[in-house]
């Protein structure tokens, strides 16, 4: 799910979830080859793989090319307009990049990258496209420490980030209760009611997966068991069952992600691509959930753990979902389709190319919910209806 600065970023997620495109990854558009990332393109017009990437559909949204047709990507941020075939602020439109101060931004954008494979391929990443500026200083790694010091800061900041981010007992009981009396065993069976619900075999989640996912329930401001089955349905998708805390493109091709996702804020020799069940991507979304859960920059540090420790991968992913899903109106009345619409709508709602996988995560949320919250209705509403 995520939108780029560097107009290719996200097209690994793209293509990788394409069998047919899976060994054809674009070039970077040469000067004469290719469309006008300027000129106005339209779904459906022939476009060259081989050359083309990312063009703006028009002011407001992009499209990137997918078996030589231009296919719908996603809108861009509010208060940013598409040039060049990136999402950029209009006031920063002339300016260097490295040259412009910014405001800290403490949220991600609902924009998504499109998933065009059957079933979730955890290439859905929750965040936009970060612009062309300067990332505040607080985010910077020093990359000349003294010789004479044998601390690892990247260490140092796991070991802190696991005392931090622990919250349970280590052993779990089967019965154990969280939050709106959600228990593990609970927990478990949604998990297998959801994947039975559109036909897949998720494996069972650890006892691990399921202690965190009680205890990250705080950090997400989740107020009501319907509200936790919205979140964990969501979840399931995006994370291909809980298989998946990294993108399982750059764990193929991490010299491409690293390339792709790469902008001019990045710590040195760090890399920002998707990583916990919510796919977390690009360095701001880092450094704004960094700040959001620890008040520094640890995961702007080392984002690498985000991807191996357990409470971190639900930590950002409850971070996500309570900077831009928690307090939607439709979210609180109890529509799941609002909550889709916060994190992917602009694939999945309203006529979007990918309308079906959001009644697949309709159908898994329809099974979770009277496991957690006994006698509450779905809504289907907000999104596609």
């Amino acid at each position: 799910m995520v939108l780029l600065s560097n107009a290719g970023s996200l097209l690994v997620a793209a293509l990788a979830a394409s069998t047919h495109m899976a060994h054809a990854l674009p070039r970077p558009q040469a000067e004469g080859t290719g469309s006008d990332p300027q000129s106005e393109q339209k779904e459906g017009d022939d476009c060259d793989v081989m050359h083309d990437r990312i063009v703006c559909a028009d002011e407001s949204s992009l499209l990137f090319c997918n078996h030589n047709k231009w296919v719908a990507f996603s809108n861009c941020t509010l208060g940013t307009v598409c040039k060049d075939g990136s999402c950029v602020f209009p006031e920063s439109e002339s300016d260097v990049a490295s040259e412009l101060p910014v405001e800290e931004s403490g949220s991600a954008n609902e924009s998504d990258v499109p998933d065009v494979a059957e079933t979730s391929l955890a290439t859905d990443v929750a965040s936009s496209a970060p612009v062309d500026t300067a990332a505040p200083e607080a985010s910077a790694v020093d990359t000349a420490a003294p010789e004479a010091s044998a601390v690892d800061p990247a260490a140092t900041d796991a070991e802190a980030t696991e005392a931090e981010t622990s919250g349970d007992s280590g052993g779990d009981s089967g019965g154990s209760s969280g939050d709106f009396g959600i228990t593990c065993d609970k927990f478990k069976e949604a998990v297998s009611k959801a994947s039975a619900a559109i036909s897949l075999n998720y494996p069972a989640p650890s006892d691990k997966q399921c202690t965190s996912f009680l205890a990250g329930m705080p950090k997400g401001d989740i107020s009501s068991a319907r509200e936790a089955a919205m979140f964990l349905a969501n979840i399931l998708w995006e994370s291909d069952g809980l298989q998946a805390k990294e993108e399982y493109d750059c764990k193929d091709l991490p010299d491409w992600c690293a390339q792709n996702y790469k902008t001019p804020e990045d710590a040195p020799g760090q890399t920002y691509w998707g990583r916990g069940y919510i796919q977390l991507t690009w360095h701001y979304n880092y450094e704004a959930a960094s700040k959001g859960l620890f008040g520094d920059d640890r995961l702007v540090k080392n984002p690498g753990q985000v991807s191996t420790d357990e409470d971190l991968a639900w930590g950002v992913s409850f971070w996500f979902w309570k900077e831009n899903v928690h307090g939607d109106a439709g979210v609180q009345a109890g529509n799941f389709g609002s909550s889709i619409k916060k994190i992917n709508g602009a694939l999945e709602c309203n006529g979007g190319a990918a309308q079906d996988k959001a009644k697949k995560r309709y159908e898994m949320y329809k099974a979770i919910l009277p496991i957690f919250a006994e006698g509450e209705q779905p809504k289907e509403a907000g999104c596609y209806n």
